[in-house]
């Protein structure tokens, strides 16, 4: 079978999805591809905090329609102490299975754009060094070849695409730890939807409120835990029990599902394009998720490479679109990037007395009323090397007043 559209995405979940709804509303002939039928799981951070894109899509009350809690703050343990504050926007944290199928929806809602799913890419089709097409086979063994301008990869860390392309990897770092989530029912929960994170042994929790009764538990644990957590179903639950109040909040808790997980996550960029072929999402760029930044990530590149797709149709070379595609993609990922391989990097277990000092610390508001005005000052010494780490919470603190005149008032 034959067919000719103006695009063809592989992958359609986050990053292929969003892209089809902006090309879709751009009046683009759009076949998305995935090996996936819909709706269906599929290995997640789960964490939305740049909820704008959803508003930008036209998706944002369909994906909240499902009870979602808004999360306005965030606590961090250490040990048996912890410290909170509010965040100056709210998260929610849906499962995959209703985020890619929401947007799916809104995807093919456009006339020009179709879905094939459960459908596997097996080949690319070449005119010498340009992709014009794919060859793929659909659940019942038909081949379909398909001819498009542009073929995009959104399939994922371990892409087709981007491997018969040969697109080059720069930044490389080996996946770090191993990681771990379930869907949990019935955890106690705190007053105000709180996205909480353990720091302990060297290990990091998390816990994501979803629905009303509904929690994400996730876990990162040292390499040489993978086989044991694989092996014992039971070690996960054991591990959160032993974080600050999780014994008691589990009491009444059940696992929907299974724990799912892998033995890490690879950190690289890939080369975002070339002759009739680009690269979105986990295609183009991975990270440890320690970070929760994937998502957000996912919808960033799709709204550049649909801003440069346009700029291209308006007559612009593709060299010189997708040029600034990519400088404006590393740009907005670089810092991230950074932060989350030295924070994966830097875990590890806190020793006795570090961790017996911030407890006394945490305990203490003479301390406290000693340490805050000298905050900026001490994390921009200790993170001198990593200037984007002050640079994140100080653009944050603007949202809260930092840095206006106090003196300054309005009559």
């Amino acid at each position: 079978m034959e067919q000719r559209v103006d695009i063809v995405i592989v992958g359609a979940r986050v990053a292929g999805a969003s892209l089809a709804i902006l090309l879709g509303q751009m009046g683009k002939r759009v076949l998305l591809i995935d090996k996936a039928s819909f709706p269906s799981d599929t290995l997640s951070t789960h964490h939305l905090s740049h909820v704008h894109y959803l508003e930008k899509l036209g998706v944002r009350e369909e994906v909240e329609s499902t009870g979602l809690r808004k999360i306005n703050r965030m606590r961090t343990y250490v040990g048996d102490s912890f410290v909170e504050g509010p965040r100056d926007f709210y998260t929610i944290i849906p499962k995959r299975s209703h985020l890619d199928d929401v947007l799916l929806t809104k995807a093919c809602s456009n006339e020009g754009v179709e879905l094939l799913e459960s459908c596997t890419v097996k080949d690319l089709i070449t005119d010498e060094q340009r992709v014009i097409g794919v060859e793929a086979v659909d659940k019942t063994g038909e081949t379909k070849r398909i001819h498009a301008s542009l073929v995009v990869g959104a399939d994922g860390r371990h892409s087709f695409i981007a491997e018969n392309v040969q697109a080059g990897k720069y930044g490389f770092h080996s996946p770090q730890r191993p990681v771990f989530y379930g869907y949990y029912h019935g955890i106690e929960p705190l007053t105000e939807p709180t996205t909480e994170i353990f720091l302990n042994e060297g290990r990091i929790g998390f816990l994501f409120p979803m629905e009303p009764g509904i929690d994400c538990l996730g876990l990162e644990v040292h390499s040489e835990e993978f086989k044991e957590m694989v092996k014992n179903s039971h070690k996960f639950k054991e591990i959160y029990q032993s974080f600050y109040g999780m014994e008691k909040r589990l009491q009444r808790a059940s696992l929907q599902g299974k724990i799912v997980g892998t033995p890490g996550v690879p950190n690289f960029f890939r080369e975002p394009a070339g002759e009739g072929w680009a690269l979105i999402g986990d295609a183009a760029h991975s990270k440890d998720p320690s970070t929760g930044l994937g998502i957000n990530d996912a919808f960033m590149q799709s709204f550049l490479l649909a801003e440069a797709i346009q700029k291209h149709d308006e007559g612009r070379s593709w060299d010189h679109v997708m040029a600034e595609f990519k400088q404006k993609r590393d740009e907005q990922l670089e810092p991230g990037y950074r932060l989350t391989l030295d924070y994966i990097q830097s875990m590890r277990p806190w020793s006795r007395d570090e961790k017996a000092l911030f407890q006394a610390m945490a305990a203490n508001p003479m301390v406290w009323n000693k340490i805050v005005p000298h905050l900026p000052d001490l994390l921009k010494e200790h993170s001198s090397s990593l200037p984007e780490l002050y640079g994140s919470v100080e653009w944050e603190a603007k949202n809260f007043g930092f840095g206006r005149n106090e003196n300054t008032f309005i009559e």
